[in-house]
């Protein structure tokens, strides 16, 4: 087995008293940070963490969406030092192919009637498989990950190499971790929104914080090594440095933030793109108002964001390009689908096609449309059923019965987050621009979600849109979360409140529960 790049060396000699210091002042600048989120913010964190840690454990190995890919990505960068090339060969490590073949992965994803390992003389065969220690190195072949930039899959080689035992399941726990903490950071950043947004009301930060924490399917995500939960907590990051910058104005810290968390949200998935021209348009409203205190700063700011945001972007460009010899827009038939207007195959989408068929997606069609998508309606099979939660690699979910009641909770919940939008509109008025750049923001990221997915469904005839692809908006799932507790009036809103915790709770603990009746039952 590779022995691997070493990320951190030991130390020759002893630290001098200057470094000392420094770590020192360092850890004291981390506590004091620590120390300004409210303590319901920390248990917030904590409980997302542990609760994602859980679903950690209970999810078997490479069983959440996707996770096979983007563990070859981050093994073969850890094991290579760079994104793979993306050729026409398999994209898993023999050590990976090993443990697909002794876990039974490619008979179990897709029929939720068949299990994994489960008796001994299972176990005992994928043992032996994982001790005759096949290579972790792999050959870096195309899949529906590797077209990705590559932070996401650095960070995960961290605990890839911290684990203290290198195979690869070890190792793999150790990878779930981190996903769980970036989950729990997306919560936090949640909390913070929320405590920026309504001030004076303490008990809505920890109700939409709790709704993001213990939803099923963004927990399902955060149970496995998947580039989404980068994603996820980069968008919030956003969100909230947005929000930040627009009441309390743009400095110099809060321009490098901004671009920073642009930068690390473009680095972890191209899907953050559809949220650029909406960050972008909000910066121009942040420079705006920042004009009485000067143009020429005004402009230094806008500008510092964004120098912050294109450098580390652009030269991912140039050693994709240069150095790394990747293809930019390879995908092997996987999730990203082709991003062009051609098929491959001689046809082109048309630009009304494409719009057909982002319209039909999220609203009703009209008349004079000439094409007919979707069989069923989206809003519902889609989007709030998946929200409810399809699990696994989507071979299996709650009984009908529940997505039928959810429609109706669904339609309650609109209206009692209208009922709410309306009693707090006045508090709300003076940020309607930044909820306007908010809204272009959410356009950009549904209409990318379309674009690819029409490409996708002509080209293989499946499915691409999930519900789990609108969770870099999960700022504002808390938001009509708390709005909905809002409606029922000063009278009632805290009993809400609290109802609505205990029932995310109890959904949660529901699809935890299918799901080890899913695996082990």
């Amino acid at each position: 087995m590779s022995s691997g790049p070493q990320l951190a060396a030991p130390l020759a000699r002893p630290l001098s008293a200057t470094a000392v210091k420094r770590r020192a002042v360092s850890a004291r600048t981390v506590l004091t940070w620590v120390r300004r989120v409210p303590r319901a913010g920390r248990v917030c964190f904590l409980l997302a963490f542990v609760n994602a840690t859980v679903w950690g454990v209970v999810v078997p190995p490479f069983q959440v969406p996707d996770e096979v890919v983007h563990f070859a990505y981050a093994q073969y960068l850890a094991e290579h030092g760079k994104p793979p090339p993306q050729g026409s060969v398999s994209p898993y490590s023999p050590e990976e192919e090993g443990a697909l073949n002794g876990l039974n992965f490619f008979q179990e994803i897709g029929r939720a009637q068949v299990r994994g390992v489960l008796d001994r003389a299972e176990d005992r065969a994928l043992r032996a498989t994982l001790a005759s220690k096949p290579s972790p190195v792999g050959p870096g072949g195309t899949s529906s990950a590797s077209n990705q930039p590559p932070l996401y899959y650095a960070l995960e080689a961290v605990p890839y190499w911290l684990s203290p035992w290198h195979d690869i399941l070890s190792r793999l726990v150790f990878m779930r971790l981190l996903s769980a903490l970036m989950a729990a950071g997306t919560v936090l950043a949640v909390f913070m929104f929320l405590r920026e947004l309504v001030p004076g009301s303490p008990w809505t930060w920890s109700v939409g914080a709790l709704a993001v924490a213990f939803q099923p399917t963004f927990d399902f995500i955060a149970a496995g090594v998947n580039g989404d939960n980068l994603l996820y907590l980069t968008s919030a990051l956003t969100a909230l440095g947005l929000l930040r910058a627009y009441r309390h104005g743009l400095t110099t810290r809060r321009a490098a933030w901004l671009g920073l968390v642009t930068a690390a949200g473009v680095l972890s998935k191209l899907t953050f793109l559809g949220l650029v021209p909406g960050i972008a348009l909000a910066l121009l409203l942040l420079a705006w108002r920042a004009k009485p205190q000067g143009t020429a700063r005004a402009l230094r700011m806008l500008a510092l964001a964004a120098v912050v945001a294109a450098a580390p972007v652009l030269l991912y460009g140039l050693l994709n390009a240069y150095v790394w010899h990747r293809g930019g827009g390879a995908t092997g038939g996987g999730v990203a689908a082709a991003t062009g207007s051609s098929l491959g195959n001689g046809a082109v989408i048309t630009l009304p096609e494409s719009l057909d068929y982002i319209w039909e997606l999220y609203l009703p069609r009209l008349p004079f449309m000439h094409h007919i998508y979707f069989e069923k309606d989206p809003i519902f099979t889609i989007w709030v059923d998946g929200l409810v939660g399809h699990f696994g690699w989507l071979d299996y979910g709650f009984p009908a019965w529940v997505y039928r009641f959810a429609k109706y909770l669904v339609a309650a919940f609109a209206l009692g987050a209208l009922s709410g939008l309306w009693q707090v509109r006045r508090r709300l008025r003076d940020d309607a621009p930044l909820f306007a750049c908010y809204a272009v923001m959410a356009l950009g990221l549904l209409g990318s979600i379309g674009y690819a997915g029409i490409r996708y469904k002509l080209q293989t005839g499946f499915q691409f849109e999930q519900a789990r692809y609108l969770f870099p908006l999960l700022c504002f799932y808390a938001l009509f979360i708390v709005l909905v507790a809002r409606g029922a009036g000063r009278r009632w809103y805290k009993a809400l409140a609290a109802a609505l915790v205990l029932l995310a709770m109890a959904h949660g603990l529901f699809a935890e529960t299918l799901t080890i009746s899913r695996y082990y039952g």
